[in-house]
């Protein structure tokens, strides 16, 4: 049987890493906000546990995560700035700030076609290293955002990059190497929306109205403490925090009519994962998985409820009509087996660093949904979605990985840990080769949710899943729904043996160094984290 990981050694030598780039925090001063966007401060501090008394904030052209389409060129800067996140005092929220048209944007829903060219460049005043790496999209190593390219404090970096991906939400933050958690934790984050001709058709055929029954849900949980600040402690484990966040309001409530809803779900913690349902009295409501990461599904699939990691997103259609006037709903996270096979029998209780944190794998409420008004007609799904070629592993060479916790209590990639192997690609890739990835993942372990930098992918088989894996199966192979479409992040549960299938068939030349690491944060922060480089025919020197 195996030995349950040592925690305190691990995180004796998280402190020691966290230690060694304590020399590039943030400076003091260097977060001062000259134009806070948020309001004035109450007199006193709600309860933690004070939850549904604030509206979810509607999409506007101003303000925090405001609907920005980029239409030219766009100046975002890194600071620290005042906002509302929950009633009292404001928090400092580290944001990407701009103008646009004379309007004040924080973090903005970033709005793109299929096609487009961006051109967004980044000034840094954060006092820290920091980028923007375009989470999911398909992009040259120079635009990529990785923490290979540092923006130093002062310093500015244009980033101009075509869209190639398909419609969908994707999203943007900041990849400084060994501080991702913390800034991200912090708020440098935004949702991309990518819009096309398909996914266009279909917003018009449903007819539900963008930003009132089409609605983005960017959902995080943070650590929240004294005065409302947001609480980070560099080298912990697994940060998860005590208040739930949705469009930059804590536990939010959502006034909805009786009738069909679209819901496009972005999860930014750091290491919370989720079991999302839509409960009423208590029993979920039937979704339809409609999109995942890289876009819509072939056709939509009936969920009960659905597991929800780390970088991950989901499009789901929920229908309220019937549901009497003055009904609840409630989003919520189900509980799950979390599999943190590393805590042994006497798991860490979490109040020990984050105090009044749900613990992983138990019930939370995230958002209330309070019906209203009269049913409305909800509109006919249709039965096939978006044109999805089924994906194709002829010719595809095999590339294995393993997942586990070393002898040092480092986590690893294969033997790779950044904070050892640095950032010289462990391993080159041929431009235009089909190669299947085989992740493995040790007993001893935990769920890993596994991003590759600059490529979507196809998940064409699971292996060794646990039961509430395996009882989620759709398709031969073990693959549940939410990995039928193209995906940029998947979860590897420990046991499991998953299969993604990559196509490196790129619209770049030259040598590109990409990243593959752990979306758990602090995993990633830790080191579990890899580069690799996709190079033309005659620079390939190894497999």
């Amino acid at each position: 049987m195996a030995q349950p990981v040592d925690r305190a050694r691990r995180r004796h030598l998280a402190g020691l890493i966290a230690a060694a780039f304590a020399p590039f925090a943030p400076r003091a001063g260097a977060q001062a906000s000259a134009q806070p966007f948020g309001s004035r401060p109450l007199a006193a501090d709600p309860p933690v546990g004070q939850k549904f008394t604030r509206p979810l904030p509607r999409l506007t052209d101003a303000g925090i995560m405001a609907q920005t389409r980029l239409a030219g060129p766009l100046t975002l800067t890194a600071r620290v700035e005042k906002y509302p996140l929950i009633e009292g005092y404001n928090s400092d929220i580290w944001n990407y700030s701009g103008s646009v048209d004379g309007r004040a944007v924080a973090n903005p829903l970033l709005i793109a076609r299929r096609g487009q060219d961006i051109d967004v460049t980044l000034v840094n005043r954060l006092g820290a290293d920091t980028t923007i790496h375009w989470h999911g999209l398909v992009v040259d190593e120079a635009n990529d955002g990785s923490g290979l390219h540092p923006v130093a404090h002062d310093a500015r970096r244009r980033y101009r990059l075509r869209v190639h991906n398909r419609a969908g939400l994707y999203w943007y933050h900041a990849h400084p190497h060994f501080r991702t958690g913390e800034q991200i934790h912090q708020g440098l984050y935004g949702p991309l929306l990518v819009e096309d001709d398909e996914e266009l058709a279909l917003r018009k055929r449903l007819g539900l109205p963008w930003g009132e029954r089409d609605l983005p849900l960017v959902i995080a949980d943070k650590q929240v403490g004294r005065l409302n600040t947001i609480k980070y402690k560099m080298g912990a484990d697994d940060w998860i925090g005590n208040r739930m966040i949705v469009n930059w309001a804590a536990e939010p409530y959502l006034d909805a009519v009786p009738g069909l809803y679209r819901f496009r779900l972005l999860n930014v913690s750091n290491a919370r994962m989720f079991r999302l349902a839509f409960l009423h009295q208590g029993k979920p409501l039937p979704m339809r998985l409609i999109g995942t990461d890289g876009g819509l599904l072939e056709r939509p699939w009936r969920l009960a409820d659905a597991y929800f990691a780390p970088a991950s997103r989901l499009d789901v259609l929920v229908d309220f009509a019937g549901l009497p006037d003055g009904e609840r709903v409630m989003l919520a996270s189900l509980a799950y087996e979390p599999m943190e096979n590393d805590a042994g029998a006497a798991p860490e209780d979490p109040m020990l660093e984050h105090p009044g944190a749900t613990p992983m794998g138990q019930a939370l409420e995230l958002m209330q949904i309070r019906i209203a008004g009269k049913t409305v007609k909800s509109p006919a799904l249709p039965a096939r979605l978006s044109t999805l070629a089924a994906p194709n592993a002829d010719g595809a060479t095999l590339r294995k990985f393993r997942l586990y916790v070393g002898e040092h209590g480092r986590w690893l990639i294969n033997d790779w840990n950044m904070h050892l192997t640095g950032h010289a690609p462990a391993f080159e890739v041929r431009r235009g080769a089909r190669e299947i990835w085989e992740i493995a993942n040790d007993m001893r372990s935990m769920p890993h949710p596994i991003h590759v930098h600059g490529v979507q992918f196809r998940v064409i088989s699971r292996e060794g899943s646990p039961p509430q894996i395996v009882e989620r199966a759709v398709a031969d192979g073990g693959i549940g729904a939410q990995d039928l479409g193209l995906s940029d992040t998947v979860v590897v549960w420990p046991g499991e043996r998953v299969r993604i299938l990559i196509d490196f068939a790129q619209p770049f030349t030259g040598k590109q160094v990409y990243m593959l690491h752990c979306h758990n944060l602090e995993h990633e922060d830790q080191g579990m984290m890899a580069s690799f480089a996709v190079v033309d025919g005659d620079e390939k020197k190894s497999a």
